[in-house]
């Protein structure tokens, strides 16, 4: 993970930096842009990156950009001018005021002055026997043939000496004064003022028409090595520069439709920003819900056929206005940044589908979201602004319609404390601030609490409770649900192991698997260590299964249930109802124990129609020899009528809210499920 770094302690830790190198920058290599960040947190764009190399394009293998893609630091080494660099790319995360996480990189440089060529020392020999005045003679005339323009200046900068190449690439026809001027006024200030060895590029002629020369500068000495001036070695490289604008058009366009990739639209939206100061500017950006399925059902050519008319449509609709830049970001994500004015939500909505739906041969409904970030601030960059958009975009995410949402700061706000749950998640776990609460289930014929459910609940250490329907879906959503989940068995089996040789060995603890721990885990392998670790018979563990597994996974659950029931665990299928294929997969699932989903005890317009079907539920699992458990048993009306209709454990708030392990023992230590004190903890708040 790179470093971050607080946008308040960026130029203290440049400042320490400036002590050790020649030269220290902040460099945002996506946009290729050096930039400062003041003190009142603005950001201030100096000129691009690659400026300091004298180039007028990106590099073509910058350090920078790879060190950012990787998260590493990178080393290199350029020869400019004569002299030496020495850089180091120090890929960095700022962390800026509004929340977001910006991404770029510390440049450190080394300069040693003319240390990137050295002076030859030794002479030229000629064998003896050799008339020294018909060799210079000869070798004039192999000067005069050379493919490369030599000129000599003396120390008065007046040219003395030109070979025909030179003549040709200046258009000049043997006149040592004119070619002289023409160098002098086109030489970069300060050509003359050293004598140092020195290479670079420059531009010669007006465009469309301009060449491209590569210059050599040496000094001229005399046979005892004194300075008597300087000499060029001039070639045409034009050529040359051509296929590098090629290449550098390939690193800024993408290769499937030609508009610009991630970095060209960086690139052009920054510049398209301070090009028209004044334009109110908003940032688009736009993906495909399951667009990795559609690929995988129609292979990767349908996919692309897709992307190109999007690409097609944006440029047909925004490429004639140089206000506007758009490119393509990564797979299926797009982004515009579009002046407000020529910007029409509704419409670009309808163009995506009319590309979508124009697909005759692909019977599949792709979801469409939209992001809108109004670019209230200039200087942000561009990268935070798609990710705001993408943001925005992401709200959408689990409906099925296609739309497009406004980004607010209410969304970074959430953003930023689902950070905060996850950056301190694995710290709560160490210092036993993340406990399990346990909520009694009861015998519906004779009140006796048989067991409990463990559930999770974050308790930090200032005293504030973090709810579970705050963290739990954030754990999901980011992959670390299984952390959790994993934390709770242990935690669980630790229990167990305590409860033996006591009142409480009776008791079974039931713990719940949820769809991501079937990605993620070996489960039959945790739960069988688990038991065997803390020596608990399999039983009394209870391992509760969502539905929903069933309907992501059902081989792979099956097949779980089977080797876990083989063991000797015992098996409840959760939340039974809340999904859509509850009775055709019943005759499938070898499980023990059905838990009712509590929104069957909702109230609805149709209490009746609701009681019915809870009845035939609970029919249908007795004939199967399922016990029912129905969860959300709140009042002593619904423990009568459930109990009416066969049910056989009940859970809930008439009984027990979840409640801390000691007060639980404390409670229920007889096993007799005291209705009195249920309300007690839920008047305390816990």
């Amino acid at each position: 993970m790179n470093r971050q770094i607080h946008e308040r302690d960026v130029e203290a830790e440049l400042e320490a930096l400036r002590k050790k190198y020649d030269l220290v920058r902040l460099v945002n290599p996506e946009e290729c842009h050096t930039f400062q960040v003041g003190k009142d947190r603005s950001y201030h764009y100096g000129p691009n990156c690659y400026s300091v190399w004298r180039s007028t394009n990106r590099c073509r293998n910058c350090t920078s950009l790879r060190a950012l893609k990787t998260g590493m630091e990178l080393r290199k080494t350029e020869i400019k001018d004569g002299d030496l660099y020495y850089i180091i790319s120090r890929p960095i995360e700022i962390l800026r005021e509004d929340g977001a996480v910006f991404p770029c990189v510390i440049e450190m440089l080394r300069i040693e002055k003319g240390k990137g060529m050295t002076k030859d020392n030794h002479h030229a020999v000629l064998h003896e026997g050799i008339d020294a005045q018909s060799f210079a003679e000869a070798l004039r005339t192999s000067m005069q043939n050379l493919p490369t323009g030599m000129i000599w200046f003396n120390l008065e900068h007046e040219c003395i000496y030109a070979n025909s190449e030179a003549f040709r690439l200046f258009g000049v026809q043997d006149d040592l004064e004119k070619l002289g001027k023409i160098l002098r006024e086109w030489f970069q200030q300060g050509t003359f003022s050293s004598s140092d060895a020195a290479t670079w590029i420059q531009k010669y002629g007006g465009k469309p028409d301009a060449a491209v020369f590569q210059i050599c500068r040496y000094p001229l000495n005399d046979a005892q090595g004194k300075d008597i001036g300087t000499y060029f070695l001039i070639s045409d490289c034009t050529q040359d520069q051509k296929n590098m604008d090629l290449e550098h058009f390939g690193t800024m366009h993408d290769g499937l439709m030609g508009i610009y990739n991630k970095y060209g639209f960086y690139r052009q939206a920054r510049k398209n920003l301070e090009q028209y100061p004044d334009e109110k500017y908003l940032m688009v950006c736009s993906n495909f819900g399951d667009f990795k399925l559609l690929n995988g059902l129609y292979g990767m050519t349908k996919g692309n056929e897709l992307l190109m008319r999007v690409g097609a449509m944006l440029r047909k609709h925004y490429g004639g206005d140089t206000r506007t830049a758009y490119g393509r970001i990564r797979a299926d994500r797009f982004a515009m940044m579009v002046p407000d004015k020529l910007f029409d939500p509704d419409a670009f909505l309808k163009e995506i589908e009319n590309i979508v739906h124009g697909q005759r041969e692909i019977r599949f409904d792709l979801q469409i979201t939209i992001g809108i970030c109004r670019i209230e601030d200039a200087l942000t960059p561009i990268s935070v602004l798609c990710d705001r958009a993408f943001l925005a975009a992401s709200m959408l995410k689990g409906q099925e319609s296609n739309g497009y949402v406004w980004y607010s700061e209410n969304m970074m706000s959430n953003r930023i404390r689902d950070r905060a749950i996850l950056s301190r998640f694995e710290d709560a776990l160490k210092n036993d601030e993340v406990q399990i609460f346990l909520q009694a289930q009861v015998d519906a014929k004779t009140h006796r609490v048989l067991g409990a459910e463990a559930l999770s609940r974050w308790l930090r250490g200032d005293g504030r409770i973090i709810p579970p329907n705050l963290f739990v879906p954030i754990l999901e959503e980011h992959g670390k649900i299984w952390q959790l989940d994993y934390y709770v068995w242990r935690e669980a089996c630790r229990l167990l192991k305590s409860w033996q040789h006591t009142e409480l060995a009776d008791r079974y603890i039931s713990v719940n698997i949820s769809v991501k721990d079937m990605y993620y885990l070996d489960l039959y392998g945790i739960f069988t260590d688990l038991v065997e670790e803390y020596e608990i018979p399999p039983e009394k563990l209870e391992l509760e299964i969502t539905e929903t597994v069933f309907m992501d996974k059902p081989k792979e659950a099956i097949s779980l249930i089977r080797r876990l029931k083989e063991y000797g665990f015992v098996i409840a299928i959760d939340d039974f109802g809340s999904g859509y294929s509850s009775l055709s997969f019943l005759k499938d699932i070898q499980a023990d124990i059905l838990k009712i989903d509590m929104g069957f005890l909702h109230k609805t317009e149709h209490q009746e129609r609701s009681r019915i079907i809870l009845k035939s539920v609970i029919a249908l699992a007795s004939e199967l020899g399922m016990p029912t458990v129905v969860e959300g048993v709140e009042t002593e009306q619904q423990v009568r009528d459930l109990t009416a209709i066969g049910c056989d454990i009940f859970q809930g708030f008439y009984f027990s809210q979840p409640i801390p392990v000691a007060e639980y023992i404390e409670r229920f230590q007889d096993g007799t499920a005291d209705v009195s004190q249920a309300g007690k903890s839920l008047s305390a708040g816990i």
